[in-house]
């Protein structure tokens, strides 16, 4: 969703050929990692100066072994339909325009009125909404109103397409439920010629062609792969979070995304990282930048991408307002070299190119 794929046949073989070669091959990668954020920033296809993310649920029905949720560091909370409208409406006014529903570390479609939520924000005046999901709750949902609902993309967060892998990865008996919510998802989306977009995301061992090659997607969802729905390359490194997951977590090919030269701080401050430009407003009603990552010191004097509690009732056009200052010296402060503790931590650094 923040870059785009090369278009044309022969760029996308070489372009797979050449990331799975990286991904099987540490150094290179590192190296070509730091080429990137030194000399070829991203553009993303969003401007993530109008883009929020507003989580309504800190609950996660998976324990995924690459996600820090299972160590318990935030409190378990929903929020109210009511206060996801009063923040989504001064959102807006404050000029946000995408709107981005992944919980950090839990799951929308735990809570029982997510799809009165994407109705909200899409009233509110939101152009473009999306969110993760590992899909296990949505055949709980009515799948049509969710089509209909004013949701824009559906990444769709999977081990894969048997069981075993969901008992591997995401440590829990959830791939009946998933597989369940998929073809309910896939049959109302072709019916309803929705443009919805579906994105399955693997974060696995597996390469694409074995995804591929698995009964449930080669018998089922291959029939639906298009325009709309897509199969991306698995993600097979991944991040720290803050040096809590490490290379014991991982399962066969996996790999921890090891602080290489993009991760050193001294050349994360020739270009901003993306995710400083998109507020999280967390379900407790905590403000902070970059809606995406989070170590132990959360919650604590300690959080360095802190910004404040959004008080009970408070406006949030009014909080942003009155912490306008903090939210830019973090900003200046990163592109001069003094980078928050877990920046300097963070493997999952993306440079953004022309932000101000």
């Amino acid at each position: 969703m923040t870059f785009n794929l090369p278009e044309s046949l022969i760029t996308m073989k070489i372009y797979v050929a050449t990331r799975e070669f990286c991904l099987s091959h540490q150094p290179l990668r590192i190296i070509a990692k730091s080429v990137r954020n030194l000399f070829f920033p991203t553009t993303p296809r969003i401007d993530f100066q109008r883009t929020i993310s507003i989580e309504v649920s800190s609950i996660c029905d998976a324990k995924c072994i690459f996600c820090n949720y299972r160590f318990n560091y935030r409190e378990k909370k929903r929020a109210s339909l009511q206060w996801f409208i009063s923040v989504a409406r001064s959102s807006i006014a404050l000029g946000y325009r995408h709107l981005d529903l992944t919980s950090m570390g839990g799951e929308l479609f735990t809570h029982k009125d997510a799809i009165a939520i994407i109705r909200a924000a899409k009233e509110a005046g939101f152009e473009t909404i999306s969110t993760f999901t590992n899909a296990i709750q949505l055949h709980r949902f009515d799948i049509d109103e969710l089509l209909a609902s004013g949701i824009n993309f559906l990444f769709i967060s999977t081990p894969g397409f048997s069981d075993d892998l969901y008992q591997q990865l995401f440590g829990i008996n959830g791939y009946c439920d998933f597989k369940k919510s998929v073809e309910l998802l896939l049959t109302a989306h072709q019916r309803l010629r929705s443009s919805v977009q579906i994105y399955f995301e693997p974060r696995t061992y597996l390469t694409k062609r074995e995804l591929q090659n698995s009964e449930f997607y080669s018998e089922f969802i291959s029939r639906y792969i298009g325009r709309q729905v897509h199969l991306d390359l698995p993600l097979r490194v991944f991040d720290t979070w803050g040096g809590d997951i490490t290379q014991r977590d991982m399962i066969k090919t996996m790999k921890i995304d090891h602080n290489p030269l993009k991760s050193l701080a001294p050349l994360k401050k020739v270009h901003p990282c993306q995710r400083l430009f998109m507020l999280g407003v967390q379900a407790n009603g905590d403000v902070r930048i970059c809606g995406c990552r989070y170590d132990s010191s959360i919650g604590t004097i300690n959080d360095s991408l802190q910004i404040a509690s959004l008080a009970l009732g408070e406006d949030f056009e009014a909080f942003a307002q009155r912490n306008d200052a903090k939210i830019k010296e973090i900003r200046r402060n990163f592109v001069n070299g003094r980078l928050p503790s877990l920046c300097k931590k963070c493997a999952f650094y993306v440079p953004m190119r022309c932000a101000n």
